[in-house]
């Protein structure tokens, strides 16, 4: 017997050898479940085990194993209506059933730890958490993502404490959260597609456009399905750039855009032909934004009160950019 601690709990557990030809899949493994369960019915284990076996991962792991003559770390187990329930280590399972299938005597047997039957699924779901979100990480991010939407969505449970019982910020699990119910919502759940919607998502550009133009995030998605955008970085490179630049020209470009008249592409060529995608001019541009904005200004007024050196500041700004001027007119 030995003890693990999940949360604040502490779990006895017991090694033992157990035929894997016996151990089910947990139906609520990340791996599979946006690929298996998308219509939110329930794969069967034959289902499961073809899928995972057919995973690049699980082959590397089939290997690994052999070379090994078995495995390092033992499955988890746990026992649900008479049957073994493997939740963690279902890949190493996948992989053992490859072995197997080569040669079921070599391989009948699996290292396995078995947990008490009384956890509750709340436990469970802070151990997967602990092992795969701060842990190991070879969760992909639309994997622990989905996996905390479930969780959510299943027990009610608050932002804060789903966070803390499996450590990770707040606002780490509120952007999770947010990307996949987004994803959710418009019906595309592909992982490989988790960045571009992340970076439209956090974009403070184009965010002010979703809030006024509401039809925007149809046509991203649209885009997006059609692979009218190429990758994931366009949304910040090309999209957002034109996005973040808030002056007319640029606005009329955006509108453009979202009424599809133009792509982001032609759009952007549009953006850098006017001069106003250079470097330098966007470090201009965000300078005036921020000396422009009323509340900075209120703020700098107040500071100025105790601080004198704000208007000495002021002043060679000042200086210095009426000298550009005066350069510029040579």
């Amino acid at each position: 017997m030995s003890k693990i601690m999940i949360g604040k709990k502490e779990y006895e557990v017991s090694e033992v050898q157990l035929n894997q030809c016996e151990l089910l899949f947990y139906e609520e493994n990340p791996r599979v479940y946006s690929a298996l369960r998308a219509d939110r019915s329930t794969p069967t284990q034959e289902v499961i085990e073809e899928k995972m076996t057919s995973m690049d991962h699980v082959k590397q792991l089939r290997l690994s194993i052999e070379q090994n003559g078995g495995l390092i770390d033992p499955l988890m187990v746990v026992k649900r209506n008479n049957e073994y329930v493997v939740l963690e280590g279902n890949s190493r399972l996948a992989a053992y059933r490859l072995l197997a299938a080569k040669d079921p005597v070599k391989w009948q047997k699996v290292r396995a730890c078995i947990l008490p039957e009384e956890i509750t699924d709340g436990d469970i779901f802070t151990l997967l958490g602990q092992y795969h979100l701060v842990g190991r990480k070879d969760w992909s991010v639309f994997e622990q993502a989905a996996y905390l939407h479930r969780q959510k969505e299943s027990t009610g449970i608050a932002t804060d404490i789903l966070a803390k019982n499996v450590g990770l910020t707040k606002g780490k699990v509120d952007a999770y959260l947010k990307v996949y119910s987004f994803m959710l919502e418009h019906d595309d759940l592909r992982p490989d597609r988790w960045s571009y919607y992340e970076e439209y998502l956090k974009n403070r550009g184009i965010n002010k456009y979703r809030e006024t133009h509401p039809q925007m995030d149809e046509v991203f998605v649209k885009q997006v399905k059609t692979e009218q955008i190429k990758q994931a970085m366009d949304v910040r490179t090309v999209l957002g750039e034109i996005a973040k630049a808030k002056d007319k020209t640029s606005t009329k470009i955006m509108q453009d855009i979202i009424q599809e008249n133009i792509s982001i592409y032609d759009g952007h060529e549009k953006f850098k032909a006017t001069g106003k995608a250079s470097n330098g001019y966007q470090r201009i541009k965000r300078f005036h934004d921020l000396i422009d904005d009323n509340d900075f200004q209120k703020s700098l007024l107040l500071e100025a009160t105790t601080n004198k050196s704000i208007a000495f500041e002021l002043k060679k700004i000042q200086k210095a950019v009426n000298k550009l001027i005066q350069d510029m007119g040579k």
